[in-house]
């Protein structure tokens, strides 16, 4: 008679337990890991008028301290000291007066596709002056200077080039802060820089809009290249350049990043990961980001991209 009494009450359970399960939340897909990096210090582009170079800096760092950033490289072209004077000095100051390290992008964004290897390492050497000068001579905790990032994204056209800069990094101590995530966001600074002189605001928010979209558009094919390649996700590296754009964009950008689940790390942190161990006689023309490399390496299609915006933009505010 006990067992009879409490089937029914099991049976009551079981069915009430169903419906809960059923509305239980699907798993959430895996945190997206960034490493935010910034090319062209102290000095990109033009600027609107009434900003100074280190304002730019103030501005930018105020925006990645906001979102609670605890790194980012910015890497140096140290002609712009001697181009620009103490406003460019400002912005290596300030940056390192934040906390965040300084890397090398050769002296004056010396092109190694346009440069034999001997002229692009001497360029990269020339480059080491200001990098000591603001970092120390250390290798240690923040200290550490020795990335370097290439101008363009170009690595080498050729196997044999690429060996030759990769021994030469090797012996002089250095690593390849290589680039994962790029929604070419330097093409923006130009147009801003003009519309705000003319006083456009109305262009100034398509401006907004489509940086917003193809910085989205970058994680999402970020996220799909490397789980092409590696049947998995990978930490990322995002290419980002100082500017006067990115004032008014960074926390729009940052916000936006993590909305989508990022989590910012650490350069070295990101690069730990083995798919950055790369070898220079994979097959490539020495163009572009590291998974748009692999994918081509390995005859994958790439992602769909939206219509690139330059010829627009170029024409934008004229």
């Amino acid at each position: 008679m006990r067992l009879k009494r409490l089937l029914p009450l099991a049976a009551g359970l079981m069915l009430t337990a169903a419906p809960v399960l059923a509305q239980q939340a699907p798993p959430q897909a895996a945190q997206m890991q960034v490493a935010l990096t910034m090319d062209d210090l102290p000095v990109h582009g033009p600027l609107p008028p009434g900003l100074t170079r280190a304002e730019v800096a103030t501005r930018v760092l105020a925006a990645f301290k906001g979102a609670g950033v605890a790194e980012v490289y910015g890497f140096v072209n140290a002609k712009g000291l001697a181009d620009e004077g103490d406003d460019a000095a400002q912005v290596l100051a300030l940056w390192r007066q934040a906390g965040y390290p300084l890397g090398n992008h050769v002296y004056a964004h010396d092109d190694l596709h346009g440069h034999d290897v001997a002229a692009f390492t001497a360029a990269v050497t020339a480059d080491e002056a200001a990098l000591t000068q603001y970092m120390g001579p250390g290798s240690g905790k923040n200290t550490d200077w020795h990335w370097l990032r290439f101008p363009y994204l170009h690595i080498g056209e050729t196997p044999e080039k690429r060996r030759e800069v990769a021994a030469f990094l090797k012996d002089h101590g250095y690593r390849v802060a290589e680039v994962t995530l790029s929604f070419n966001d330097y093409i923006y600074n130009a147009p801003y820089a003009r519309c705000m002189a003319k006083g456009d605001q109305a262009a100034v928010a398509q401006l907004r809009k489509s940086y917003l979209d193809r910085a989205a558009e970058s994680l999402a094919i970020g996220r799909q290249q490397a789980q092409a390649l590696y049947g998995r996700d990978v930490p990322h590296v995002m290419l980002l350049h100082i500017g006067g754009f990115e004032t008014v964009m960074l926390p729009e950008l940052l916000s936006l990043m993590k909305a989508k689940g990022v989590a910012f790390v650490p350069l070295a942190e990101a690069e730990a990961d083995p798919v950055y161990a790369t070898n220079p006689d994979t097959p490539s023309n020495g163009t572009g980001s590291l998974l748009d490399r692999e994918m081509t390496a390995r005859n994958l299609p790439q992602p769909a991209h939206s219509a690139d915006p330059s010829t627009w933009l170029d024409g934008l505010c004229r």
